[in-house]
């Protein structure tokens, strides 16, 4: 092992900057949609269609927009689109409480405000799992790529309660000016680092983005690896949301739980994020590639499962806690070590257009799995509708056990 290798990630001024940034600007995006939700509840008096086209107006850019923006980013420096786009999402944020300070705040300008900070950090999120390669080794990947994902899993965890907390003391205008400060604190660490990206030299053969895109699609289908953890990816996302999305009914509802004890239980289990992003590198060296991902993607099933032998009362909520924490902890093993073997099956000029795919397939396949989950409980009912969702779970582990996935390790993978 090298000295570089040895020498802590946190440690090196670059990657150290660039992590501060982007622990700052994950905290801001945990915060942002529920203040934004709140501004439309409490300060434009919404209904609850003014609040679901508020919301809808957020993630559409994910479907419309994340394969031409992977195209874009493969053509141009990342860290310099990534800092535009964080200068970009902050601008659309601070035209929130600037509409509301003049009086001109409605519903239609916050759809517009949502629709365009949400289009600038999915442009942001792109480059940066292009980015981080070329900031760090090709044996520090997935150190980083873990480091991350613990600024990523506390901010999910605290974000909204971080957020509630504040605007019920500043309000959801004021709270929404945070939001602004983290995205363009992120821009200005982007500034201050370097990056080992190198850029073609000599004139570059321009095609339509069309064609880019194709390419990329083209790309993931011939490969192997990356063609099983889309694959892999998709099923287990859809069939999560299509748990999630009834889950709260059937533990509120049919187990009479009461909506502070759904939210407690919930937030504590989050903390296997966290968990899973400080042991990740440590099972990965134990387990290799193969192994852990096998491992993360077959706790899914079992972990969700748990639900349907529950009875009402507090042993059935601890129960519960300690399941979704298992989830929780398995999803970020698996997204960490998957999302590192996919960085390293990328070319550096495909690298934005197949994280890209990924994204899009996935942002595609959550809505569709909480619909058919909406669906399948108002057929069966709630028992029936989560156990077929749970079922389904058990697909992903299959598909991973009979592909490539099963004997992939990150040390034989492409060095990019």
């Amino acid at each position: 092992m090298t000295v570089e290798q040895e020498t802590s990630l946190l440690r090196q001024r670059n990657f150290r900057t660039y992590f501060a940034g982007q622990a700052v600007a994950m905290m801001g995006t945990a915060v942002v949609p529920v203040a934004m939700g709140l501004v439309a509840v409490v300060t434009l008096h919404a209904n609850g269609l003014a609040a679901s086209i508020v919301s809808a107006s957020s993630m559409l850019p994910a479907l419309l927009l994340t394969l031409p923006i992977g195209a874009v980013v493969d053509r141009v420096d990342k860290r310099k689109i990534m800092m535009w786009a964080d200068v970009g999402q902050g601008v659309a944020i601070l035209a929130v409480p600037l509409l509301w300070w003049s009086g001109a705040l409605s519903i239609p300008t916050l759809c517009v405000a949502g629709f365009v900070s949400t289009g600038f950090g999915i442009v942001s999120q792109v480059a940066h799992l292009s980015l981080t390669p070329h900031l760090v080794t090709n044996a520090q990947l997935i150190d980083a790529n873990a480091k991350l994902s613990l600024a990523d899993s506390a901010a999910t965890t605290t974000g909204p309660m971080i957020a509630g907390f504040l605007v019920g003391r500043l309000g959801a205008p004021v709270t929404l000016g945070l939001g602004v400060l983290a995205s363009f604190y992120s821009a200005f660490t982007l500034n201050r680092i370097s990056s080992r990206e190198q850029r073609p030299d000599g004139p570059v053969e321009r095609t339509t983005l069309r064609k880019d895109i194709a390419e990329g699609l083209r790309f993931v289908g011939h490969n192997a690896v990356l063609r099983v953890l889309m694959i892999v990816n998709s099923v287990d996302n859809f069939f999560i949301f299509w748990i999630q999305a009834v889950l709260v009914v059937y533990l509120v509802g049919s187990l009479q739980w009461s909506p502070a004890a759904y939210g407690l239980v919930m937030g504590i289990a989050g903390l296997g994020g966290i968990l899973g992003s400080l042991l990740v590198k440590r099972l990965h060296s134990r387990l290799g590639t193969g192994k852990l991902l096998l491992v993360a993607v077959f706790f899914g099933g079992p972990s969700e499962a748990v639900v349907l032998l529950l009875s009402p009362g507090l042993a059935g909520q601890v129960l519960t806690c300690a399941a979704q924490c298992l989830a929780i902890f398995s999803t970020v093993c698996y997204n960490v070590t998957s999302r590192t073997l996919r960085q390293n099956e990328s070319p550096d000029g495909l690298r934005s257009r197949i994280t890209a795919a990924h994204r899009w397939v996935g942002s595609g396949l959550r809505p569709l799995g909480a619909l058919m989950g909406g669906v399948s409980t108002s057929i069966f009912g709630l028992y029936a509708g989560i156990a077929i969702g749970c079922v389904g779970l058990a697909i992903a582990p299959a598909v991973a056990w009979f592909s490539p996935l099963r004997h992939t390790d990150l040390t034989e993978a492409r060095k990019s």
